[in-house]
């Protein structure tokens, strides 16, 4: 998803309304922050990993990836 389809979602949406995401093993929580990142794109494979990998000043996993930039949600 890109910020302009998250946009036109919530612009539709109750202000009020409370945002959260999964928590670790269950359940959600309340999103707290949101942080530009740089992330590394389609490095896991494993099914209990995301697809991808953010890098917080760390070398990419694999030095041939790809890299952008991005919002995550914390």
């Amino acid at each position: 998803m890109k910020v302009k389809e998250l946009i036109e979602v919530l612009s539709q949406l109750d202000p009020e309304l409370m945002v959260v995401m999964r928590g670790y093993e269950g359940g959600v929580n309340e999103v707290d922050k949101c942080e530009l990142r740089d992330i590394e794109l389609n490095v896991h494979t494993a099914w209990y990993y995301g697809k991808h990998e953010t890098l917080n000043g760390d070398k990419p996993i694999n030095p041939y990836s790809t890299i952008v930039k991005g919002v995550q949600l914390i």
